[in-house]
């Protein structure tokens, strides 16, 4: 039996798509301070060899992770309409306090933006929802404590009980 690959060590970045790079790097520049910090243009799509004009942006949070978006010559319809309630795909990014959080949250609506929250979720992650330009769910959270040895088992339980109430066909 093969032993499992190495955990990750973190995230580089998430992808998703935008219909507009300039809104996009305004939004992720000026309202959320990320660094627009790489980029690749390309006419084919190196992991699929189809030929399609793109360019991929990167925008970096103080940890070095980024969020990524492609712009892609010719798509102009909306890459959300998906059965996935709009909730479940997000992308959540950690602050360092409530204080953070709090500022974040007023500069978020300074900008006439509608935000979800402050949601308390466990006792340990407090947050706020909302989406960026492109429809993307963005997640700002404070941490408040270190998970543990009991919270992981905790989370085996859930999943375990999880699965047998909700039995799926492997693939």
């Amino acid at each position: 039996m093969t032993p499992p690959m190495t955990r990750p060590k973190g995230l580089n970045h998430v992808a998703y798509v935008t219909l507009n790079t300039g809104e996009t790097k305004r939004f992720y520049t000026e309202v959320l301070g990320m660094k627009l910090v790489g980029h690749a243009q390309e006419d084919t799509v190196g992991s699929t060899g189809e030929s399609m004009k793109f360019l991929h942006t990167f925008f970096e949070m103080d940890d070095g992770s980024c969020i990524a978006f492609f712009e892609i010559e010719g798509l102009d319809k909306d890459h959300h309409d998906t059965p996935l309630p709009r909730w479940a795909a997000h992308f959540a990014m950690s602050v360092e306090s409530m204080e953070e959080l709090e500022a974040a949250h007023k500069r978020l609506l300074d900008e006439g933006i509608e935000v979800r929250g402050v949601i308390d979720h466990e006792g340990t992650w407090n947050s706020i929802y909302f989406f960026d330009p492109n429809g993307v769910r963005l997640e700002l959270t404070y941490q408040s404590r270190e998970l543990d040895e009991n919270d992981a088992k905790s989370a085996r339980a859930a999943v375990d009980e999880w699965v047998k109430e909700h039995p799926k066909t492997r693939r």
